[in-house]
């Protein structure tokens, strides 16, 4: 679909609650709550393909500023970076990025342990994600398995001021910025 058709369907779909609400108040509100989810979805693949299919996502760099091959991942203790070899495949490597709040902080971290926290243009697509009703929002999900090197590099890590204006908290915990 076109960014257009897109945007449009995401009003269609906010209308859809309000008439919702309007006509049942609270009693319809789980058909409210999926269609601003619906829509949300919608705006953010308008946004993703007015992009060129692609959205931005924190990637790893090593400290001469070169992608590294990696695919970021959740486990039961945050966030971490998987390293992977030529073939794709997890190495039983991995890279614990500083949780730091301060972003200079959290750069000096994980510039001591070998590795920057960047960012990059990858395919993408969106999707609804969440552990349960409460918790679900539109995300931007990569396209490409996690790591592919055929990205548009945005920001290698070694660009203090970009890294602090983008937002420390987007590499640490993910989602929109």
């Amino acid at each position: 679909m076109t960014a257009t058709a897109l945007r449009e369907q995401a009003i269609k779909h906010d209308q859809k609650a309000l008439e919702s609400f309007e006509r049942c108040d609270t009693d319809g509100a789980l058909s409210q709550w999926a269609n601003g989810l619906l829509a949300a979805e919608a705006r953010l693949q308008a946004d993703i393909e007015e992009n060129g299919g692609k959205a931005l996502f924190p990637a790893l760099f090593d400290l001469a500023g070169n992608l590294v091959r990696a695919k970021r991942m959740n486990g039961q203790w945050g966030t971490y970076w998987a390293l992977l070899d030529e073939r794709g495949r997890i190495t039983g490597e991995w890279f614990t990025p500083s949780k730091s709040h301060d972003a200079r902080r959290a750069r000096k971290t994980d510039a001591a342990k070998g590795y920057y926290i960047g960012y990059v243009m990858a395919p993408a697509k969106a999707e609804i994600k969440g552990g349960s009703y409460a918790s679900c929002n539109a995300v931007a999900v990569r396209t490409d398995d996690g790591y592919s090197e055929d990205v548009e590099i945005v920001d290698n890590g070694q660009h203090n001021e970009f890294t602090a204006t983008l937002g420390r908290h987007y590499a640490i915990w993910g989602g929109l910025i």
